[in-house]
């Protein structure tokens, strides 16, 4: 059995919720239903999990579990990575955990128990999926994603990890550190090792090399998890995107 986590906190403006009249996305409603209202549903009929942590904002929050979804509520934090340790703080950490974000309304039963079960035998730390170009332009044609291209393939990510909380709490500074230089590629290379970034540039990093350097850099067990669960990756960030979500739910 596993926990889940699901980050619905950091609502901010931006063209989609503007849209929608929201102030977060998580609670965009898609015929009638909220969007976290699919991930916790997908959730509650899995047997694999057992409790169900949200962390988002409490007068929202409250409002859903008026509704009748099954859920323990946790207040959002000032960022994404806050967030989840606040969310982790409530589940059982000698056991992994299964992460989520609240955009990701097509996310099934189906998905959730075949990630988990790709992850066996579960002695690591953190696993990620990884998704392929070809699976997710066979299903998703136009929907527009970034890829990182490997010497294995061209690969995008999903938007679920399953973690082990104890490791989190313990690595939370320099996890920190990595998410403050997403976004500042030369302050990145800096704590990167040369060889990792030369193979990057030329396209020949392997995914098992990815994974032994991320698991030295972040103290962990990581592993990438191949996958073709399309539902995990298409998350809804722009309104094409939920348009195409729309139109697949109907």
């Amino acid at each position: 059995m596993f926990d889940a986590v699901v980050l619905a906190g950091g609502g901010k403006g931006e063209p989609l919720t503007d849209r929608e009249g929201v102030s977060n996305k998580a609670f965009i409603k898609i015929h009638g239903r909220p969007m976290l209202g699919y991930i916790l549903n997908a959730l509650a009929e899995s047997d694999l999990i057992e409790k169900i942590v949200v962390v988002g904002p409490d007068k929202e929050l409250a409002e859903l579990l008026e509704e009748g979804y099954r859920f323990t509520p946790v207040s959002e934090e000032e960022s994404m990575l806050a967030n989840a340790a606040a969310g982790l703080k409530a589940v059982k950490q000698e056991r992994l955990c299964l992460m989520l974000t609240a955009d990701i309304p097509l996310i099934g039963r189906e998905a959730i128990e075949g990630f988990l079960k790709l992850c066996a035998p579960f002695d690591g730390d953190f696993y990620y999926p990884i998704l392929t170009r070809e699976c997710c332009r066979k299903r998703f044609p136009q929907m527009k994603r970034t890829y990182v291209r490997l010497r294995d393939g061209s690969f995008t990510g999903g938007n679920i990890a399953l973690l082990r909380p104890e490791w989190f709490a313990r690595s939370y500074p320099r996890l920190d550190l990595f998410v403050a230089y997403r976004k500042k590629p030369l302050k990145l290379f800096r704590i990167l090792p040369a060889s990792f970034i030369f193979k990057f540039l030329l396209n020949i990093l392997t995914v098992a090399e990815l994974e032994s350097y991320l698991s030295r850099m972040m103290q962990a067990r990581a592993h990438a998890v191949p996958c073709d669960f399309v539902e995990i990756g298409t998350d809804v960030d722009k309104i094409s995107d939920l348009e195409l979500v729309r139109q697949a739910l109907k």
